[in-house]
């Protein structure tokens, strides 16, 4: 609703001066005067008495202003509570365990010290869960790989993570590796890896088809496959000498063994994964919603920095 006609009528009837109406209103005094002398030919009567540069309220000017006063509050007190609604309410995101170990408290430390009016729900699961979650309209915002990201989705993309090799730091095969410019790790050919036992993730996990592809295209022959569903416990069991495994850039950054290991990449452009934060596409973001996808970029930097 537009009170343009109401907020002119009581600034000046506040302000009783052209000159200071004008400047409040942010327009010119020939434009506001007009604006003004227009209204009282319209309404067929006077709502201000002219005395020199004073402007003064008439009988009929003062029931105007009380009336348009009201109609005023009304306006910003709806648009108070718009702008409530918009700035509170709930935001629901799905992200998988262990990635979200890592990566959500650094993205809410920040988010709740500025948006304290929102209530964030933290939901963990695998792909199928998180993706079923999003689509039956329980969840707002999904973290998780692009490769995942269906056509019903928008995504937005946070950064890319590298898939990286871990093996035990005494195992033969670290010899083989070769340096690799501008990287922080060392290159080892997967196909080293036949007759190895091999750490893998379930497959309702979205690592499994990147761990899968590799042994594919290295034509890689395993010579005993262990399946877990934790890719740190697969690392510290790789720690122990049980076997090599795989691991996402951002989970080597923050998992420390007693036992050391080695880390390889492989081929980034082949295997790194983009990760996005996804919502529905028929979803119109809130104002939290849209919030966090900026403090998830920001927190991406860090958590996919080498």
């Amino acid at each position: 609703m537009d009170l343009k006609e109401q907020k002119y009528v009581c600034t000046l009837a506040e302000c009783k001066s052209l000159t200071r109406a004008s400047e409040r209103l942010c327009i010119s005094q020939p434009a506001l005067s007009l604006y003004i002398n227009n209204m009282e030919k319209i309404l067929g009567a006077r709502l201000f008495e002219r005395n020199g540069r004073k402007f003064e309220l008439t009988w009929l000017g003062k029931q105007y202003v009380e009336k348009a006063s009201q109609m005023l509050e009304l306006q910003f007190e709806a648009v108070r509570r718009q702008t409530d609604r918009e700035n509170a309410g709930q935001v629901r995101i799905g992200i998988a365990q262990r990635r979200g170990i890592w990566f959500l408290p650094a993205v809410l430390s920040v988010y709740e010290r500025e948006w304290p009016q929102v209530d964030v729900v933290i939901r963990e699961g695998n792909l199928a869960d998180l993706t079923i979650m999003l689509k039956n309209r329980e969840l707002d915002l999904v973290v998780l790989s692009q490769s995942d990201v269906t056509s019903e989705m928008e995504a937005v993309p946070l950064g890319m993570e590298d898939f990286l090799l871990i093996l035990p730091g005494d195992h033969p095969l670290n010899e083989k590796a070769v340096p690799v410019e501008g990287s922080k790790f060392d290159f080892l050919d997967p196909h080293f890896l036949s007759g190895e036992t091999i750490f893998l993730n379930t497959e309702m996990q979205s690592a499994r088809r990147v761990e899968e592809k590799i042994l594919k295209d290295y034509k890689v022959k395993p010579g005993r496959v262990r399946v877990v569903r934790n890719m740190e416990l697969g690392a510290q069991l790789v720690a122990e000498g049980l076997g090599v495994g795989f691991i996402r850039q951002g989970y080597q950054k923050n998992i420390h063994y007693p036992k050391p290991v080695k880390y390889y990449t492989i081929d980034i452009s082949r295997y790194g994964q983009d990760v996005v934060v996804a919502y529905r596409q028929d979803v119109e973001l809130t104002k939290p919603m849209r919030a966090m996808i900026m403090q998830m970029k920001d927190a991406a930097e860090e958590y996919l920095k080498f």
